[in-house]
């Protein structure tokens, strides 16, 4: 099962969480390191490294960022690992900002947006200036006493830190890549849709991920390829799980869950219906013709 954040917090005991407005505050803290692993952020977040390292895993290298830094990630699946570094535990500070708010900061006049790549939106990280580091500190002080405004201040504290940002020397990266997570034109939406088609998305979380509502989002993918997305996203992944039945040697179960698949009778039932066989029996005759 794909843990997804920030939702997955609220089972983790080294987490503290607490509301600003419809935007999330996290404080992570890890006692021992838990190896590499892979996790989707539902919303876009700004991350302060307090201790240790954080890597993470991209397809042409590991982004790394020390104690100090400030990690900007769009909503996605990422893999990433937390090291202790000259300390006794890794900590780390989440804001998970609501989408209403983000937009607020994006230019009103669309003369003045520009138009970013697709997919450019890749981790980024920034050294903090003092000025976001007394933000963040403020922040931590909301956290450890809480009080009956704390929701409210720590919103504005969030309104601050991007405030900032995008009057600080990175305000054109920073700007650009606000912009790109709301990028929905229909070469972004292909992209988000190929480079996660075998993730398990709801369609709900799609449309999220392209900045769109659902019913947009339907409307929007129907346009590109011609069929409703639930259909087209299932037979692709149907596809991509028949060349592994009869191509690798992994069973079933693996296969559905490599394939976007979370609920494997799920799985079954749709590979029966779109091929007229079970997977079992796919990987049987390949077995008895080899």
């Amino acid at each position: 099962m794909l843990a997804r954040y920030p939702k997955a917090f609220e089972n983790i005991p080294a987490v503290q969480l607490h509301h600003a407005g419809k935007s999330i505050v996290a404080w992570f803290r890890q006692a021992d390191e838990p190896g590499r692993e892979e996790g989707f952020l539902t919303e876009n977040t700004l991350v302060f490294i307090l201790r240790g390292t954080k890597h993470i895993h991209l397809a042409d290298g590991d982004l790394i960022a020390h104690a100090g830094d400030l990690v900007l990630l769009k909503r996605g699946v990422y893999f990433m690992t937390d090291f202790i570094t000259g300390g006794a535990d890794y900590q780390s500070l989440l804001l998970c900002m609501d989408d209403a708010l983000l937009r607020s900061f994006l230019p009103e006049d669309d003369d003045n947006r520009k138009t970013p790549s697709p997919g450019s939106a890749g981790p980024m990280v920034v050294t903090c200036e003092n000025a976001v580091l007394e933000i963040r500190n403020a922040i931590l002080r909301y956290l450890e006493q809480p009080g009956h405004h704390t929701t409210k201040l720590l919103e504005l504290k969030i309104h601050e830190v991007l405030l900032l940002l995008l009057s600080g020397p990175l305000q054109e990266r920073v700007q650009a890549f606000l912009q790109q997570m709301f990028d929905s034109s229909a070469e972004n939406i292909s992209t988000i849709i190929r480079d996660n088609l075998v993730q398990p998305f709801t369609l709900e979380e799609y449309a999220k991920m392209c900045g769109l509502s659902l019913s947009t989002f339907k409307r929007e993918f129907s346009k590109l390829y011609n069929a409703p997305p639930k259909k087209w996203i299932n037979e692709e992944r149907l596809k991509h799980a028949r060349h592994l039945l009869l191509q690798s040697g992994k069973n079933v179960n693996e296969i559905a869950w490599e394939c976007g698949f979370e609920n494997v009778s799920y799985f079954i039932k749709q590979y029966r219906q779109q091929y007229g066989t079970t997977p079992k029996n796919a990987q049987r005759t390949k077995n008895a013709i080899f």
